[in-house]
This record gives structure tokens, C-alpha cells and sequence, in this order.
């Protein structure tokens, strides 16, 4: 494979068989998988691609399976962004919580550059926010601390939210981020 200056992790959350052999074929091509034995969900998935990456990497770029590159110069436009903002925080897509009355804009993780800088301040992803709630708190993070957090206006990246959770799973984190976002806000911002 021709991977010049970058390299492809996945992290696989315990898919099934077709996705197993699937991992075999790009493993031998020269791509790193990391196999997890349950489904740990995106924060504890995402630290552990990063426990792995190449220890010089200047940049760590995260991307949802549910993706689809769009722009063929998409990591040369997240690093001009990072770049030219002074930024350690790079997304497609911004979001926003209201929290108490306060409308408070962060960045969508589903496909996000960070530098090692903003990682070794800000990272890792929070685990005990496993899906909802991680990519505010790691935006909240890195504004705190100086890292501008910015989000792309061209599209480079297609997420199809084609994510199948169990509806009861995701609605019991969201109602545990209901309690965890607020004292990990408080922990950012003292």
C-alpha cells in the first residue's frame, strides 16, 4: 500500500464475521486494526486507535464507520485549516447543547482532526461519556485551553448516521451524560 506520511487505523467494535474477514484482507494490506471484544463505543474505541498510532504523528484524525470522504483533498483541507487558524481542533460539522438558556456550539466528532498538542491537553476522549456528550466536552476542552476549536465549511466527508444502536442503549447514555457533561464542564473549567 502506498501510505506515505499517514497511516489507517481501525478499530473494530466487535463486528460481526463478514466484517472480520473483511478486517483480515486490509490488515494484510498494511492497516492497523484494533480488535475489541464487546462494543467499548466511540470514546474508548477512539483512545485506543490513538494507544497505537505512530508515536511521531502530528495529527490525529478521527472518522465515524458511517463516513464517506467526499473530497479527495480532505486531509491536506483539515490541515490548511489547523494550519492557517492556529487551530487543534478541526471538524465538518458544528452542533449546539443549551445549557441553562445559554446556547454553547461545539464540534461534531464524527469526523475531526486534532493535533498531538490538543490530544496531550485536552484528550483522551472522555470514557465515562461513551457516545453522547464526548465531542462537547473535548470541544469545551480545547476552547478553554486555547486551541480554537473550528469547524470547515466545505464539505468534504458524508456522514450517513447509519449507526444501529439499541434505542434503549443510547437513550440510557444520553440520560447518563445528563449527569457526567456537568461535572466534567466543571472539571474543564476550574
Amino acid at each position: 500500500s502506498n501510505l506515505n506520511n499517514y497511516e489507517v487505523i481501525v478499530v473494530d467494535n466487535n463486528s460481526g464475521q463478514e466484517t472480520q474477514e473483511y478486517l483480515d484482507v486490509v490488515e494484510q494490506e498494511g492497516i492497523k486494526v484494533v480488535r475489541n471484544n464487546e462494543n467499548l463505543f466511540w470514546s474508548a474505541a477512539a483512545n485506543r486507535g490513538v494507544a497505537v498510532a505512530d508515536k511521531n504523528s502530528k495529527y490525529f484524525v478521527f472518522l465515524h464507520c458511517d463516513t464517506v470522504i467526499t473530497n479527495q483533498a480532505w486531509l491536506d483541507l483539515l490541515i490548511n485549516v489547523s494550519e492557517a487558524k492556529d487551530s487543534g481542533l478541526v471538524g465538518t460539522q458544528l452542533q449546539s447543547y443549551y445549557i441553562q438558556k445559554q446556547k454553547v456550539d461545539f464540534i461534531q466528532e464524527w469526523c475531526i482532526l486534532l493535533t498531538r498538542e490538543c490530544w496531550n491537553d485536552c484528550g483522551p476522549w472522555p470514557e465515562e461519556l461513551p457516545l453522547v456528550g464526548n465531542s462537547f466536552i473535548f470541544t469545551l476542552s480545547a476552547q478553554r485551553k486555547g486551541y480554537k476549536p473550528q469547524a470547515m465549511t466545505n464539505p468534504i466527508v458524508h456522514h450517513y448516521r447509519a449507526f444501529s444502536f439499541d434505542p434503549n442503549e443510547y437513550e440510557k447514555m444520553s440520560e447518563q451524560a445528563m449527569t457526567v457533561v456537568p461535572k466534567l464542564m466543571q472539571k474543564v473549567q476550574s
